[in-house]
């Protein structure tokens, strides 16, 4: 009798045939929508996560970040500190650091040749309505990729 139940099994699991081709398309098939699915999810909250961070839109940014990675941090400390005024000092310390220019001196040079072309400017008056910066160009640039 088990010999027979062992025959009847390798009959069943057969890897040759129309039935185990059919079988193995179909498992190919289920895998690989699977990994897509999976894919899609992490482009689609990748994406609006980027979006948001483009937008310069903190608001939505935190909220994508916190539906896809779990809600508030409960970090009360970094780097031993827990005054938020020290841990926001230390955040623009570390930032500072990091961007800095090449050559301080060429920075200067700029600077200088700026500041003179402005005394010298003729035409209309130069008023804080003039002036921009770089959330104002980025504000500028995300309107024209909308349109």
């Amino acid at each position: 009798m088990l010999r027979t139940d062992r025959q009847t099994d390798r009959f069943a699991i057969s890897r040759q045939g129309p039935i185990f081709l059919k079988r193995q398309s179909s498992r190919e098939l289920y895998r690989k929508r699977i990994r897509e699915k999976q894919t899609a999810t992490t482009e689609s909250y990748s994406n609006d996560l980027h979006e948001a961070l483009l937008k310069k839109n903190g608001t939505a940014f935190w909220r994508c970040w916190r539906s896809n990675f779990g809600s508030k941090s409960k970090c009360s400390q970094v780097e031993g500190c827990i005054d938020p005024d020290v841990i926001a000092d230390k955040f623009a310390d570390h930032f500072k650091a990091s961007i800095s220019c090449n050559d301080p001196n060429r920075a200067e040079s700029l600077k200088k040749s700026y500041l003179e072309s402005c005394s010298t400017y003729c035409g209309s008056p130069i008023t804080d309505a003039h002036k921009f910066d770089t959330e104002l160009v980025s504000h500028v640039i995300m309107g024209l990729k909308q349109v």
